[in-house]
């Protein structure tokens, strides 16, 4: 969508969203109200860029107010021509000195509180990891998991076939980790460090909640599922981190490329998750192949299929991968290799 990627400050730029403000348009009101409906995620965003306006909403013709934006641009991208930048700006006739000292003052007061706003969201600078670095790196083997509380006091629980790697200066600034794999995050509380994740281009941005992501290399996609508190999900370009969309607990969002779809999941689908708790109702060997993906992080291939469809009933809880494939394959006449991250299922011939 179009406004996916809008700072706080390019709503201004738009004439129907300035009516909006206004609710002097009733055709431009009905169309923001419906942006928000249909795009929840920008919510915030417009809610910020709302009260943006109303701290420009001076008297000043839309030349002028354009020329006033730009400059806030600047400001907040870090430049130092501000001082130079107002005093260029011709008054108009009618205006008095006092008043455009106002503008002004308005105008600075606008550039402080929008910093403020994105300092935490839109201004995460990302340096790329340093290979051979003193950065922590951590691997699981296939069918290996993993817990370990961080400095910060961040508990992270890794499933098996997983690469994690800490930036750095991990807790200092900000907590910058890298994930090739499947973990779960149970984030410390600190609302001056942001918590981001990337796997691949996908981020994650958290201050304090618990969240999954899935990225396997070898899986054409990103899963991130929300347990608690809330994130923001989107992309990491020329090392900077560029937010799509926030998610609330029961949500989640599926990365294909540069596409974010977002739906719902039932939060118990994470509990059997974290206590490897694996449970069949009639399951065909369709859904088999996927609940062990999902639980140990492999995948599963099978030799000699038989025509008769699979229906196979049970529970396992915190059981190994070996102990949940005897069980399975012995009511289903199979036996089974494994290979790095590759289970193969060989069906007996009849």
């Amino acid at each position: 969508m179009k406004y996916d990627a809008y700072a706080i400050e390019d709503f201004l730029t738009e004439e129907s969203f300035v009516n909006y403000c206004l609710g002097t348009q009733q055709e431009d009101v009905l169309f923001w109200k419906n942006i928000l409906k249909e795009q929840p995620e920008l919510e915030e965003r417009i809610h910020k860029a709302k009260t943006l306006f109303f701290l420009l909403a001076v008297k000043i013709d839309p030349r002028e107010k354009q020329q006033e934006l730009n400059k806030l641009k600047l400001a907040i991208e870090g430049t130092e021509q501000q001082v130079e930048l107002l005093e260029e700006v011709p008054v108009r006739r009618l205006m008095s000195r006092s008043s455009w000292i106002s503008i002004a003052a308005t105008i600075l007061l606008c550039i402080g509180v929008y910093s403020l706003f994105n300092k935490k969201e839109y201004g995460n600078q990302i340096q790329p990891y340093a290979a051979g670095a003193k950065s922590m790196l951590l691997k699981t083997a296939y069918n290996e998991r993993k817990t370990l509380i961080l400095g910060d006091g961040t508990k992270v629980t890794i499933n098996g076939s997983t690469e994690l790697k800490l930036d750095d200066h991990y807790n200092q600034e900000k907590r910058v980790l890298w994930l090739n794999g499947e973990a779960y995050f149970e984030v410390a509380q600190d609302k001056e460090k942001p918590f981001i994740v990337i796997s691949g281009t996908t981020t994650t941005t958290a201050l304090g909640t618990s969240f999954k992501i899935n990225n396997y290399n070898n899986r054409a996609h990103t899963l991130v599922m929300l347990n608690s508190g809330k994130v923001s999900v989107g992309s990491l370009v020329n090392e900077k981190v560029v937010d799509h969309l926030q998610l609330v607990p029961g949500e989640q969002v599926e990365v294909t490329s540069d596409r974010f779809a977002k739906s719902t999941f039932n939060l118990e689908e994470i509990d059997n998750w974290k206590n490897r708790k694996l449970v069949f109702s009639m399951a065909s060997l369709k859904e088999i192949k996927s609940v062990l993906k999902e639980i140990y992080g492999i995948e599963v291939r099978s030799r000699n299929q038989p025509k008769k469809p699979i229906a196979f009933t049970g529970t396992f809880v915190n059981e190994g991968l070996s102990e949940v494939l005897k069980a399975i394959g012995f009511s289903n006449h199979f036996t089974y290799t494994i290979k790095d991250d590759i289970v193969t299922l060989d069906f007996e011939k009849k």
